[in-house]
């Protein structure tokens, strides 16, 4: 372990932890939205499933515009900086008005109210400008986190308190609405459940705000290092030359795809497969138990084979974790079956989350040094039009399963809806994932030796 790693970080545990507030309350309103919205809208609301597939791939190519280029926008902006910060005031302007869109989202006007096309339109809409606002608010939050933690130790500290808030995150996004819905029956506990959870998150909003604020010397040194950003059209080529980026993003947009699609698939799982009532989906809590009891392990095996190789362990192992739904027994009996599954699945996710973001800085930083100024937000930008592009992915499976195997959400099935029922947990996300983390271990090549080194540079160069 080097001196750097050996020293005392710059920031105290309690900011690091503040500023990782913001994965919490960003993996629990989204979580939310993953598992929920297919379900709510589907069975609840009725919308068809090509006219849900149809809104799901809009807002993707909605996202290819609004994700890169609010990132280029933020770039380039430095009329804030120097009073208020580079990212702290488009983390506030987007995190407030995001949290309180989820209530719209799962308010939808019923098909007799407004008809197929109407409810169509109203998803559409609101999940735009839900969208809208949680990149302003998270294409800033991730852009300031190598600009502020530029320490390995606090990165890797950072990367563990995110594995643990976004764990509770993630268990807060289940609980509190499968508990409100399982009491609460119809179009009012969904409104219920969506207002509680956009209560909590402006509640922990209030609390990150320590956490991404910018020291002095940070607002400085970023309103003397912002110059005229690229052209957008050009920054986004250069965010896509970078193999090291390419590698980066192939394995986090087939890691989030992945999981989406098996979160979003459990409230089917436990409807039609293990045939229990809505509280049934608490077994996910298996999931996100185990992530936090190995994140320490991982944390500490990173130092000794290095993040890469922590990453491709995990990436491997979580390809496969879907596997034996395809033999799990139907109906209660399956229950032990899902549990140990999860459970499973949730000690090695603890690998992926855990590197993130050191992952992520490493890129970077490494991009920082070979142009001479940062560009996190447009490679955050980059990165979230394609992870979004995930959920387009993921509805299409979805749609694949529902016409082509017959499957029919909360309804009577045959066997072979069933049968892809499973396949859409298992063999579609398992081609997904081996897809990215081959990409991955072909075009990410930062070694340790180098992440030291460009740690140095970065400091010599003042960036």
């Amino acid at each position: 372990m080097n001196e750097t790693e050996k020293g005392k970080t710059r920031y105290p545990k309690k900011i690091i932890a503040s500023f990782q507030l913001g994965s919490l309350i960003s993996l629990m309103l989204n979580q939310v939205f993953t598992q929920q919205i297919q379900y709510y809208y589907q069975t609840e609301v009725g919308l068809d499933i090509t006219l849900f597939t149809i809104a799901m791939v809009l807002y993707t190519i909605f996202n290819m515009f609004n994700d890169p280029i609010l990132g280029y926008l933020c770039d380039k902006s430095r009329r804030l900086t120097k009073r208020w910060g580079k990212r702290f005031p488009f983390i506030v302007m987007g995190a407030i008005p995001w949290c309180f869109m989820v209530i719209f989202i799962f308010s939808a006007p019923s098909i007799a109210e407004v008809g197929q096309f109407g409810v169509f339109v109203w998803l559409l809409i609101f999940i735009c400008i839900y969208d809208g606002f949680f990149s302003l608010f998270d294409i800033n939050r991730v852009a300031l986190l190598p600009d502020k933690f530029r320490e390995e130790k606090e990165r890797k500290l950072s990367g563990m308190f995110q594995t643990i808030l976004e764990t509770l995150g993630i268990m807060l996004g289940i609980v509190v609405p499968i508990l409100i819905l399982e009491f609460v029956s119809g179009g009012v506990g969904w409104t219920l459940q969506a207002v509680i959870m956009a209560s909590i998150t402006f509640v922990f909003i209030l609390l990150m705000i320590p956490g991404i604020k910018e020291p002095p010397d940070l607002k400085e040194r970023r309103s003397k290092l912002d110059v005229d950003a690229v052209n957008f059209f050009h920054g986004m080529k250069q965010a896509l030359r970078d193999k090291n980026f390419i590698g980066y993003l192939s394995l986090y947009v087939a890691y989030s795809t992945t999981m989406g699609l098996m979160i979003a698939s459990i409230p089917f799982i436990v409807d039609d497969i293990l045939e229990l009532s809505k509280i049934g989906e608490i077994v996910i809590i298996a999931y996100i138990i185990a992530v936090p009891i190995t994140a320490p392990f991982w944390y500490k095996l990173s130092y000794k084979i290095g993040i890469k190789k922590v990453t491709l362990i995990g990436g491997v192992v979580l390809a496969s974790m879907g596997l034996p739904i395809l033999f799990m027994p139907s109906g209660p009996e399956g229950l032990t079956w899902i549990i140990l599954i999860l459970f499973t699945a949730g000690l090695v996710d603890g690998a992926i989350i855990t590197m993130t973001m050191p992952i992520f800085s490493s890129v970077v930083d490494d991009a920082t040094i070979r142009t001479g100024s940062r560009k996190e937000g447009l490679y955050n930008g980059v990165f979230l039009f394609f992870q979004r592009v995930g959920i387009a992915i993921r509805s299409i499976v979805f749609w694949i399963v529902q016409i082509g195997f017959g499957y029919n959400p909360g309804g009577p099935n045959s066997e072979l809806g069933l049968f892809g029922l499973r396949l859409q947990v298992a063999l579609f996300p398992m081609i997904i994932m081996i897809t990215g983390v081959s990409l991955f271990w072909m075009l990410y090549s930062l070694t340790s030796e180098k992440l030291e080194e460009n740690a140095i540079k970065l400091k010599e160069l003042d960036l």
